[in-house]
């Protein structure tokens, strides 16, 4: 009888997180509502966006520098480099920065809306270009 009641009761503390966390109305929260695959299917979501949007922008960057932006071949290849070392050092820093103080998914949220502002700000750009382009040949 004994051991059925210190099983359960083994169950009972199996099912709560006891490493300090709590949730927003600061109470001990459930296993089974955080952790391991709510937090990943956000990061997978995440680095799946992040990547097709990278090879987007990377399959376009010449043509987008040299026709939209009027640079020379040589300044938009230049360029292009520049962003692709830039893209490939920052997951360096954000983890540096991500262990020393703000923590994984802090610096994955902020770091995910730079990439989204920088996005928009690209995206507004061409748009203002091709309103220019209707403005000048109609």
């Amino acid at each position: 009888m004994e051991q059925e009641k210190e099983k359960r009761e083994e169950r009972e503390h199996e099912k709560w997180v006891y490493d300090g966390s709590v949730d927003c109305k600061g109470k001990v929260p459930l296993r089974a509502k955080t952790g391991v695959w709510i937090a990943s299917l956000f990061v997978l979501t995440i680095e799946f966006s992040e990547r097709v949007s990278f090879f987007g922008i990377a399959a376009n960057l010449i043509s987008y520098l040299t026709k939209v932006m009027h640079e020379d071949l040589k300044t938009a290849a230049k360029d292009v480099n520049y962003w692709s070392g830039t893209t490939t050092l920052m997951p360096l820093i954000g983890g540096f920065l991500a262990d020393a103080y703000t923590g994984r998914f802090p610096m994955i949220l902020f770091s995910s809306l730079v990439y989204l502002l920088v996005n928009l700000f690209i995206l507004m750009s061409c748009i203002v270009y091709f309103n220019y382009c209707l403005f000048i040949y109609y």
